[in-house]
């Protein structure tokens, strides 16, 4: 419900799902049900009307799932330890920082009804877990098609249909990099966009140091100015590349109406939290 057996959820495979699972999927869209696993119980309508069907039928015949089993206590365990590990790393200050510090100030310093647009391979998936939307229909990112490119064209549309809400662009090095140019139309309409480009010098993950007569092909000129970008079109642009310029840096320039680009240095080995099995990373 909500979600689709696409990349995002391993195409309901092994080893992300157990071989033997049983499916039940509800979906507006009749040839998307048993796409890629076959479907146990089918629910095929309008999510908000299926949803209200099945709650009449809870209240007629009361039942939840109980809480002691072996099942539930180790999934809510293992929760637990992943919000204890997030929740480390967001306040790790180290430098070069990690993308999970930075992300939580974006968190911090965006309102509540932001308008959040994401794209980039790390930057969007670990966005995906510290960026809540406590608003509907308030995110856009590479969707079931994982698509890139898309990002910056995203936030220009949803200021444009929004214009009395915040949106803000988060976005990876290598995925602004495909449309980044287009920020001029963001500053020649005078859309109060924050680009946010979290930069660890490349496609993924590099090398700590970079020799700019020896770069290796995924890897991008290191400290790319990409910030420059919008203030050529009378934008403005910020630097940052320590932890005390960023919370300060990223309130100015979420508050400020002006269109502008934060560009954030990172380190190029920066991961997302461990995983205990190297398939949960793809």
């Amino acid at each position: 419900m909500g979600a689709r057996l696409n990349w995002i959820m391993h195409f309901g495979l092994p080893p992300r799902f157990n071989k033997d699972v049983r499916v039940v999927q509800m979906d507006i869209s009749a040839e998307e049900i048993g796409t890629n696993v076959p479907t146990e119980v089918a629910l095929v309508g309008d999510g908000k009307a299926i949803t209200s069907q099945l709650n009449v039928a809870l209240e007629q015949n009361p039942w939840t799932y109980p809480q002691e089993t072996t099942w539930w206590t180790g999934l809510s365990a293992k929760a637990e330890e992943n919000r204890q590990a997030v929740a480390a790393m967001e306040v790790d200050d180290s430098e070069p920082m990690g993308y999970y510090r930075v992300l939580r100030a974006v968190r911090e310093a965006i309102p509540e009804n932001a308008i959040i647009a994401s794209e980039g391979a790390s930057t969007m998936d670990i966005g995906r877990t510290v960026l809540p939307n406590i608003v509907p229909r308030s995110r856009l990112d590479a969707g079931t098609f994982g698509t890139m490119g898309v990002g910056v064209a995203q936030a220009i549309a949803a200021a444009a249909v929004h214009p009395d809400r915040k949106v803000v662009a988060v976005e990876g090095d290598a995925g602004f990099g495909f449309s980044a140019m287009e920020v001029e139309v963001a500053v020649r309409y005078n859309l109060p966009i924050t680009f946010i480009v979290v930069n660890n010098n490349g496609i993924g993950g590099g090398p700590s140091e970079l020799d700019r007569n020896n770069i290796p092909p995924g890897s991008y000129m290191p400290n790319a100015r990409y910030e420059k970008i919008i203030e050529a079109f009378g934008g403005k642009g910020y630097f940052v590349t320590t932890v005390d310029e960023l919370d300060s840096t990223l309130q100015t320039a979420v508050n400020d109406p002006t269109p502008s680009i934060v560009n954030i240095m990172i380190d190029p080995k920066a991961q997302r939290k461990p995983q205990p099995f190297g398939w949960l990373t793809r």
